[in-house]
């Protein structure tokens, strides 16, 4: 009897929340006990995690934030620290990004921003879920239609949807109330009825998220830099390392995933010192 191989999975590398900033001595200006870290250097950090971790994946996703503040300057060191990772990255802006100037830094042969991919046997979808001037997010009715329009045109397909806002409440009152998705409940209603929509990847809550929501698991990652505390009524920090999701998109629409946290010994000693940074229970990691 003839063996059967199974096709190689889908393997993708997802990063987000990188706030990089085009003079880093600024300081992001969330806390003063957080303004001397580099989110360059904790962007390096890892990268250089990713490389000894992961010999081998299809793409790197890079789901918002990616500047601070939106300049020039910023992109342009986010393509040059990209450029070698051997494997295309696709990216998307979030709230504190500038669309354009984000776009007018991409390389387009290894940094893009599709709108779309098709690998193996997903339909990947990269969603712009962020509004002008403001911090909460939104999938629009022109954007579901767009989603459902391209899963009928690939419909042998397994659908994953990359956005930056989170489209379920992690329990945060601020991160919930005036940085969450406005009309969460009724897209979420409409994309239940797209059977190949397998998976939501977001970012922008700085903390992990894996929740299922009806046959859609939504997945929230770690910021490569710092993260908030959960179920926190304020903005509040732990001491958590800079972090990545692991994804690995199966032919038949199972998915594998897990987050990954730096261990780098400097930066975990460095975190720890800083004044009101909590440190969480091994569980809670």
């Amino acid at each position: 009897m003839p063996i059967i191989e199974e096709a190689e999975p889908l393997r993708i590398i997802q990063i987000t929340d990188l706030h990089l900033q085009a003079h880093p001595e600024e300081g992001l200006g969330w806390c003063p006990h957080c303004d001397d870290l580099d989110t360059t250097e904790t962007l390096s950090t890892v990268l250089d995690d990713i490389q000894v971790n992961e010999p081998c994946f299809d793409a790197l996703v890079v789901t918002g934030d990616i500047a601070q503040k939106g300049e020039a300057e910023a992109y342009r060191r986010f393509v040059r620290l990209l450029q070698d990772e051997g494997s295309p990255v696709y990216c998307l802006p979030g709230n504190h990004d500038d669309r354009q100037q984000l776009s007018a830094a991409l390389d387009g042969e290894v940094v893009s921003m599709p709108r779309f991919i098709i690998k193996k046997d997903w339909l990947l979808l990269f969603l712009d879920t962020s509004r002008r001037g403001v911090d909460q997010g939104e999938i629009s009715t022109i954007q579901l239609g767009w989603i459902e329009a391209m899963v009928e045109k690939f419909p042998q397909h397994h659908a994953a949807l990359f956005i930056h806002h989170h489209p379920l409440p992690v329990g945060s009152e601020w991160l919930d109330t005036h940085h969450g998705m406005i009309g969460a409940d009724a897209a979420l209603a409409q994309l239940g009825t797209v059977p190949q929509l397998k998976t939501i990847v977001c970012g922008h809550i700085h903390q992990q998220l894996d929740r299922q929501h009806g046959h859609i698991r939504v997945l929230g990652t770690p910021s490569t830099c710092l993260q908030f505390l959960p179920e926190s009524e304020h903005l509040s920090f732990t001491a958590q390392t800079p972090a990545y999701r692991r994804l690995v998109l199966h032919r038949d629409g199972s998915i594998e995933t897990e987050v990954l946290f730096s261990h780098q010994p400097w930066l975990a000693a460095r975190l720890r010192r800083k004044r009101g940074f909590r440190e969480l229970p091994p569980q809670a990691v």
